[in-house]
């Protein structure tokens, strides 16, 4: 089973989305779409509201729409297998970000029914705001009681904590439940971005100001783990009469999207009336991919990765990043890239932790850090 992340704009993405996978599921596949939201416009496209719980829509394809607030009460009971939790889950606010976590917890019991998931992730913004948050919350709790357990574990962060665990004024079973979720949390991620499971489809408005963007979001995503294999350009408007200079700007933009991230294949999503049925999105699904198969192709390569001795390293891919949005800063066992307006807290491999003398160098799209 394999999953595609379609992030891009609000919209154009859930098309995208919608229509890959009403054409995998018309060659046979067994394809779940799906919505992480909040507004979930793939049901609109389908006709239908948002489901609960996966419903057909046609043979071999089915849609499911992540209601975050009943799903946080499910993810909150199973947190307490015993005792009775002192809040009740309905009751939890839901933190900006853990929809994608929400989502992740489900798709993890619904993904052996089928071949594929689609999925509409929504913004790039949202979704690489989600991807931090286990970074924000293992720094949180470094901070205030340490890490006693899972990734960043250290005896030393326990004893520069601001509050030893002891002192704390709640019971030592929730503190060891916070330290749990803040593993859980941490390997959720790992599921989604996992390069073998899960696979990214870029959605690019075709104008100068979205390749900006992309040239940022698109090597962000990587920095978090999540492969991008390919991109797709749309909505494209036809050469009619009228339209001659809008044309002529797009086509020189995708010159310059081929370019700049060479090696990622660059679809096409023609500018179209909402279809009207499956069968249309199927055929729309079939367009975009010019007759290739709209699965995911041979697992890619990750974008990440950490090696300890003998050659400790990190090398990370950052396709079309310009060099000035880059910047690197260490922090104890961490290496903090930024992206942008992005940031990711790296655990360093053994080799690399605890040494200052590093150095950093582009080779191609790639960043390599290493000891001196």
């Amino acid at each position: 089973m394999q999953t595609v992340l379609f992030t891009g704009p609000t919209g154009t993405t859930a098309l995208a989305a919608t229509a890959t996978a009403a054409a995998a599921a018309s060659s046979g596949s067994r394809v779940l779409l799906s919505s992480v939201g909040p507004s979930h416009p793939v049901a609109a496209l389908v006709g239908t509201s948002p489901p609960a719980d996966p419903q057909p829509l046609a043979p071999s394809l089915d849609l499911w729409c992540l209601d975050p607030s009943a799903e946080i009460v499910t993810v909150w009971k199973s947190l307490w297998t015993t005792g009775t939790p002192p809040v009740a889950g309905d009751e939890l606010p839901l933190v900006p970000g853990c929809d994608l976590f929400l989502a992740i917890a489900r798709l993890q019991q619904l993904q052996p029914a089928y071949d594929l998931v689609c999925v509409d992730a929504g913004p790039p913004e949202a979704l690489l705001r989600a991807l931090s948050f286990p970074d924000a919350f293992r720094w949180l709790v470094r901070l205030v009681i340490g890490l006693d357990r899972g990734p960043g574990r250290s005896s030393a962060s326990l004893s520069r904590a601001i509050i030893p665990t002891g002192l704390l004024p709640i019971p030592l079973d929730l503190v060891s439940r916070l330290q749990d979720a803040r593993v859980m949390v941490e390997h959720l991620r790992d599921e989604v971005t996992t390069p073998t499971r899960t696979q990214v489809r870029y959605v690019l408005a075709p104008d100068r100001g979205s390749l900006a963007d992309a040239r940022l979001n698109l090597p962000a995503l990587q920095l978090f783990g999540l492969a991008v294999a390919s991109l797709i350009a749309g909505p494209l408007l036809p050469a009619v009469p009228g339209l001659e200079a809008l044309v002529a700007e797009q086509a020189a933009m995708l010159d310059e999207t081929s370019t700049i991230f060479h090696g990622h294949p660059v679809h096409r999503l023609a500018a179209t009336a909402t279809p009207s049925d499956v069968e249309a999105l199927a055929l729309l699904g079939r367009q975009i991919y010019n007759g290739e198969s709209p699965l995911p192709g041979p697992p890619l390569a990750s974008p990440v990765d950490l090696a300890g001795p003998p050659a400790p390293h990190v090398a990370l891919d950052l396709p079309g990043l310009p060099r000035e949005a880059l910047d690197l800063a260490m922090s104890g066992d961490e290496l903090i890239v930024r992206v942008g307006p992005y940031s990711r807290h790296l655990l360093l491999p053994e080799g690399l932790r605890g040494i200052t003398d590093i150095k950093a160098a582009r080779q191609g799209e790639k960043l390599i850090i290493r000891p001196r």
